[in-house]
């Protein structure tokens, strides 16, 4: 599968999803043979490890950034789970890099030391410094975006950066197509999955108010600044009617609240 061709410099953007559709290549990774056909994510995952494995990497995940999920962490992931644990634990999605720019453009690219972090707050460089005691230190992530608006990025991850950029060179074929198939399976496991109940709330006006804000996007003090509040009274508001609606943090509170028709 692998062929000769120059290894991607710091610098070299990956072909687009939409450049791969141009040229066929999506098309003649599925057309070969190569895509079995289930579409599970407990059969995308197998294929994923066997992927990861052939191209001698350490780890890959996928994560679904958009909408927010029941357990924050929707997707799938091969990581040490000491490390996934803490991930969730301490809400590192929120401010993880990688989901930073994953959010922000299509476009596939290249993390890890260096100009990468340059941009970040030192909180979120943490993150990253967290991640590498895991073995995690350089990675590849591609971004897939759907019609639903919903946002998810697969990443093959490994130990060394040089490694990495050695075992995805002429690779984009197959990682796109690994891509597309993983936001897919979750995509559909998540339009499957029951509606879960919601409790009888009774939200207070200023709650629902709070939780509207978040939804929009608006950070503690943006929604004090709107609402004419202090900024103790929104974080106030917004964790009682998290605590109302049985939810882990306001992002979840405020997407279960509007799914519910409570906002």
């Amino acid at each position: 599968m692998r062929g000769t061709c120059a290894a991607p410099g710091p610098e070299t953007p990956l072909p687009s999803p939409k450049d791969l559709h141009r040229v066929g290549a999506v098309s003649t990774w599925l057309e070969c043979g190569s895509c079995p056909s289930e579409d599970d994510v407990a059969g995308v995952r197998g294929r994923l490890q066997r992927l990861t494995d052939d191209l001698g990497l350490d780890h890959f995940a996928y994560r679904m950034f958009r909408p927010p999920s029941d357990d924050d962490l929707a997707g799938f992931a091969s990581y040490p789970r000491e490390w996934q644990d803490r991930y969730l634990k301490r809400r590192y999605l929120q401010i993880d890099p990688v989901a930073d720019v994953a959010l922000k453009q299509a476009r596939p690219f290249f993390w890890g030391r260096g100009r990468f972090l340059r941009a970040f707050r030192k909180q979120q460089r943490r993150v990253y410094d967290e991640a590498a005691v895991f073995g995690i230190v350089a990675g590849l992530t591609i971004p897939v975006r759907c019609g639903r608006g919903w946002v998810g990025a697969l990443n093959v991850a490994a130990s060394d950066a040089r490694r990495l950029r050695d075992a995805v060179r002429c690779e984009h074929e197959r990682l796109f197509a690994a891509a597309f198939d993983a936001h897919d399976a979750v995509v559909n496991e998540k339009l499957a999955a029951p509606e879960k109940e919601v409790p009888e709330a009774g939200l207070t006006l200023r709650e629902r108010e709070c939780l509207l804000w978040a939804l929009e996007g608006k950070t503690a003090g943006e929604t004090a600044d709107i609402l004419g509040l202090s900024v103790f009274t929104v974080n106030r508001h917004a964790s009682t009617a998290t605590d109302k609606l049985g939810c882990r943090n306001k992002h979840h509170a405020a997407m279960r609240a509007f799914r519910a028709g409570l906002l």
